[in-house]
């Protein structure tokens, strides 16, 4: 092995003018060759490249005229100036936008709406010889080497401030020594033309942040809500985080990646001198703190950054309905129209019912997050700790609201938050068990069949039927005798079977197949005869869940559920009115398939199901806890195992869905999370809000073959005239099938 070293050494001592003069002679000809070359090529790009930079700097000084910011398009900048593109925008029923589509949004503003904490920060992570060098920094090169050296990695880079504004204007982007070397001879020319206010003030309002953004002020609005010249030092050190790497660091996409670069941010600006060292925590935790920034296992997971009107679409109210409407647009106008043909679209969208619906779904999702970990927390099995964890992340929701009677969809939330990973919109583009939430049909029908009645009184047993299936109830339990309209309203398992069983499936599933437009060969395949239909056995969609039990209120007919009223051009002309055709197409359906539940049943239903405001009824809690004091109705439904929870709702002028449950449908709540605790809150503290201020009307009564009776909730009598029967409730019933006698249980003794 010496002698081999000695052979080395011995051969580079014989050749070290070729090895040290030579070779390095030669290499720094080549590169100034190359160097020359490529001045050339720039030579030629000068005149177009500085006319560019000469109308992006005239956009900046549009600006500091008129103190106040610039919209613009990338057209305005890279090929001069051209018609602006002009985003489609989405309004709700009442004309308050809710929604914006274009590719990309550009502001430009004054320099001196730039907080100088921002300005410093960059300087202090990104070029902090931005104020001596010409363009290039020698040292700042040097330190870069060194830095990746000591760590073995590129953790840090040698271009300027200048470089990068060059590298955006004037390169393809490609990481290559030719775009190097023309980078430079940029950021020479623009130091030449431009002071270094005029630099930074063309590189934050240039620089890409991620999601369609350019610039700070686009930036801060998407981020948290308002311009750059209201950013504190924090929020200004998480802007300034992004600039590195957007994919990585944005903390719309990456949370947790933001929060430990912009900590790393704080630290470079303090050690630049402009913030003492021991601020760094306080002013760190203040903004955790004032953003709502949630840990789980020392994860960053969630916060209130980005959950502005700025943020996705850049306005975005209701995310999930927008890009349901989007997507219509798309088929019928094509992707390029919808983000610059400046349509405007008017929705059916309530934007108080959904502002409202949004933050009670989430309230509701985020509970049953937390229950997880809690539990989580509870195991002392780490594995199985991570599984609780994981599990909790996946549990989603949907809430839906239409008006019964026309279709019109007013609230639609379709999961916890609509980011890139998580689009799925779980209102009409999953199906789940809806367990008993499907009972309603399957009592409407025995009802309509003259099966049964809301009086009549039926046995709570075991039962094994054909093939040997035996229902259970939630309990565990039996009850033994009780009438039907309380076995609704107590949910009880073995009634729903023991009534379908009587009623047969021809009349649930024409309702079904009907009311849904469900063609023979699709509805043979999702829906089978077993008595477990009664118990929800098979798949709806809350959004199907929802336009269903319409049935209910609106007395038979048959909605189509539409969010698109009308679409304009630029100039204001309809170019598209959908309502008019779904309206037409609604009347054309009417009039071929006619009344698909029979009113009078459909009204006797709700009735029974106005029982959940009666102390028998599982969400009669809810009840009490909103003051809820209003006409309305409503069904839990939890699926087998716990793994999806339900609860739809009844007003006279509105039917909601809302489903929780696991992303994959195959995982539990959990044992006991039934949905009068899980799905039945989200619908309680939506209805008990819209409606605090304009009350909803009684369910309609204009129905013919109906009449009413207070009746024993126990017997199903007629109540006894003296009040000897502490549970009682007004019922509808088909005209000549009201209980006939007073209340044979509770009779009052002679004194």
């Amino acid at each position: 092995m010496l002698e081999i070293l000695k052979s080395v050494l011995n051969w580079i001592l014989s050749h070290k003018k070729f090895l040290f003069i030579y070779i390095p002679l030669a290499v720094f000809f080549l590169m100034v060759f190359y160097s020359v070359y490529i001045y050339i090529g720039w030579l030629d790009d000068r005149s177009n490249a500085l006319d560019k930079l000469s109308k992006y700097k005239s956009l900046i000084d549009r600006t500091e005229e008129i103190k106040t910011g610039y919209p613009y398009t990338k057209n305005e900048i890279e090929t001069g100036a051209k018609v602006v593109d002009i985003p489609t925008r989405i309004y709700d029923r009442n004309g308050e936008v809710i929604g914006e589509f274009f590719e990309e949004k550009r502001e430009i503003v004054p320099y001196d709406f730039i907080p100088e904490s921002l300005v410093n920060g960059v300087i202090a992570s990104e070029d902090r010889d931005f104020y001596d060098h010409k363009g290039i920094s020698y040292t700042g090169i040097i330190r870069a080497f060194v830095k990746n050296i000591i760590n073995f990695q590129v953790v840090q880079g040698g271009s300027t401030l200048t470089q990068q504004l060059a590298k955006v204007l004037f390169t393809d982007m490609e990481r290559n020594l030719k775009r190097k070397i023309y980078e430079a001879y940029c950021a020479f020319e623009i130091e030449r033309l431009y002071d270094k206010e005029d630099i930074l003030s063309m590189y934050l309002n240039l620089i890409y942040f991620g999601n369609g953004s350019y610039g700070v002020e686009s930036t801060s609005k998407m981020y948290f809500g308002k311009s750059v010249k209201d950013l504190d030092i924090v929020e200004s050190m998480m802007i300034v985080a992004t600039i590195s790497n957007p994919g990585i660091y944005s903390p719309l996409t990456r949370l947790n990646n933001s929060l430990n670069k912009t900590r790393r941010i704080l630290e470079s600006y303090s050690d630049a001198g402009y913030l003492k060292s021991d601020q760094i925590d306080l002013l760190f935790n203040e903004f955790r703190k004032k953003w709502g920034v949630v840990y789980e296992n020392n994860i960053a997971v969630q916060s209130k950054i980005g959950s502005f009107i700025y943020s996705s679409y850049r306005i975005n109210r209701a995310p999930f309905f927008n890009e349901k409407i989007r997507r219509e647009l798309v088929e019928r106008f094509g992707e390029e129209g919808v983000k610059s043909g400046g349509f405007s679209v008017y929705t059916t969208i309530d934007l108080q019912k959904q502002d409202v619906a949004l933050r009670s779904l989430k309230k509701g999702i985020l509970s049953q997050r937390e229950y997880h970990v809690r539990v989580s927390k509870s195991l002392k099995n780490p594995a199985l700790s991570q599984k609780e964890f994981e599990k909790s992340l996946n549990i989603e929701g949907a809430l839906v609201s239409l008006d019964p009677f026309t279709g019109e969809i007013l609230s639609y939330v379709g999961g916890y938050e609509f980011t890139t990973e998580n689009q799925n919109d779980h209102v009409s583009q999953i199906r789940r068990q809806p367990g008993s939430s499907i009972k309603p049909v399957v009592y409407a029908a025995a009802i309509e069949n003259k099966k049964i009645t809301p009086s009549t009184v039926l046995t709570d047993k075991q039962i094994t039927y054909k093939g040997n299936y035996t229902p259970q109830n939630y309990s565990n339990t039996f009850t033994g005798d009780i009438i039907v309209r309380q076995a609704l309203v107590k949910s009880l398992n073995t009634i729903a079977v023991m009534i379908l069983d009587r009623t047969g499936y021809e009349t649930p599933f024409s309702y079904i197949q009907k009311s849904l437009s469900i063609p023979d060969g699709e509805m043979n395949k999702r829906f089978m005869k077993t008595l477990s239909f009664a118990l929800g056995a098979y798949e709806l969609s809350p959004l199907e869940n929802a336009a269903l039990q319409a049935l209910l209120i609106n007395g038979g007919d048959i909605i189509i559920p539409y969010g698109i009223k009308t679409v304009k051009d630029y100039n204001g002309n309809i170019i598209w009115n959908n309502e008019s055709e779904v309206l037409e197409k609604l009347a054309s359906e009417r009039d071929s398939i006619g009344k698909i539940m029979d009113p009078a049943a459909a009204r006797i239903t709700i009735s029974m199901l106005e029982g959940i405001k009666e102390p028998d009824s599982s969400v009669y809690w809810l009840v009490k806890k909103f003051g809820i004091n209003f006409p309305c109705a409503g069904k839990t439904g939890t699926s087998s195992g716990y793994n999806d929870a339900w609860f739809v709702g009844y007003n006279s002028n509105l039917v909601t869905a809302v489903w929780i449950g696991n992303k994959t449908g195959s995982i539990s709540l959990g044992s006991g999370r039934s949905a009068s605790g899980v799905a039945a809150p989200v619908w309680a503290e939506y209805i008990s809000e819209i409606y605090r201020e304009n009350k909803p009307a009684d369910f309609r009564s204009d129905i013919e073959n109906l009449t009413s009776e207070t009746i024993c909730t126990e017997s199903g009598d007629v109540a006894g005239r003296n009040g000897e029967c502490s549970k009682t409730a007004l019922q509808l019933f088909y005209s000549g099938s009201e209980p006939g006698k007073f209340c044979r249980i509770h009779v009052k003794q002679n004194q």
